[in-house]
């Protein structure tokens, strides 16, 4: 019974070290497995290729008005529409000077509107600024051609010699377009030298695109009706002086239309006895600074300017502004103050 009691223990024993076995008891450790992430390969980034920056000498600079009715390409991309009305286009560029664009039509319009159709009117235009031929700027080839179906067309540029009295500009390129009852009247005022062949080939490049009996003369050219984007600004104005305006440029022009203070000169520039009389044809203004007179007219589009295409502006019936907010005061007073009487 002993021995059978011996041969159980051993037989439990035995079978508890095969199983100890089986379950790797008392074995060596298994080996330490490393588990690794794995790391998304990074999708390259595209670099987006620059777009170039295009000098403003040769981007599309040609304007079209709004309502149609011409083109002008302008000399750069630095030139901005200061005022865009059926009579009126106005553009400036801070560094090369202006180029202002007036139209009329019309009975009214032809007989108030200053064109100089001859180089003495030319002449007598910038001498009602108080220049002095010669001394404070001369005339520079006058053309004239009368041969295009019955529109004439004037072209000269003033050369100005003393730019303390021009506000600051060198030339004024002039080119007229004009007819029996219809006329475009196109001026480029030139800063310096290296604007003015820009500001001359702008001036040129003039182009009617609408219905007009001037087209003949100033067709536009291929690619002259290029929509330009808006206007930046306009200008608003009565005849009768007693409605304000609104400023038309932000140059550092002053007002060169000035008068001669003695009364002594002998043109009237081309008005007749009825517009030098006439308030609502033209007007003496007197600069509140110094006394200094200049004559003003109206130019058809419900504005006040002077010959060198200055604006200004009626706060009352008797304050007047212009373009830099200079002040001047009217009397009532026409032209006739100004000039000599016409015979």
């Amino acid at each position: 019974m002993k021995n059978k009691k011996i041969l159980a223990i051993l037989t439990i024993a035995a079978t508890v070290s095969v199983a100890a076995a089986g379950c790797s008891f008392g074995g060596d450790e298994p080996e330490e497995q490393v588990v690794v992430d794995a790391t998304p390969t990074p999708e390259p980034t595209s670099t987006p290729t620059p777009e170039p920056t295009i000098a403003p000498n040769v981007q599309d600079s040609t304007y079209t008005s709004s309502n149609g009715a011409v083109s002008i390409k302008l000399p750069d991309a630095t030139w901005a529409n200061k005022a865009d009305e059926a009579d009126m286009l106005s553009f400036e560029s801070p560094e090369q000077g202006k180029i202002l664009i007036l139209h009329g039509q019309g009975e009214d319009d032809m007989s108030s509107a200053m064109l100089p159709d001859t180089q003495d009117l030319a002449v007598a235009l910038e001498q009602a600024s108080d220049l002095t031929e010669g001394t404070d700027f001369e005339i520079q080839d006058y053309t004239t051609n009368t041969d295009v179906e019955g529109v004439g067309v004037y072209s000269y540029t003033v050369k100005y010699t003393d730019t303390t009295k021009s506000g600051g500009y060198t030339y004024a390129i002039h080119k007229i377009y004009k007819s029996s009852d219809e006329y475009y009247n196109i001026c480029g005022s030139v800063v310096d030298d290296a604007s003015y062949s820009g500001i001359k080939a702008a001036v040129d490049s003039f182009g009617i695109l609408g219905d007009s009996t001037l087209k003949a003369a100033a067709p536009a050219t291929s690619g002259d009706n290029t929509s330009a984007d808006g206007q930046t600004g306009t200008t608003d104005g009565t005849a009768d002086g007693t409605t304000d305006g609104t400023q038309s440029g932000t140059t550092d022009s002053s007002s060169t239309g000035d008068g001669s203070s003695d009364g002594t000169i002998s043109n009237s520039a081309g008005f007749t006895q009825e517009q030098l009389t006439d308030t609502n044809q033209t007007r003496t203004i007197y600069r509140n600074s110094d006394g200094h007179p200049l004559v003003i007219t109206p130019d058809g589009n419900g504005n006040w300017v002077d010959f060198d295409g200055n604006t200004y502006r009626f706060v009352n019936n008797e304050d007047v502004y212009d373009q830099n907010d200079v002040d001047y005061y009217w009397h009532g007073e026409g032209a006739d103050v100004y000039y000599m009487p016409v015979e």
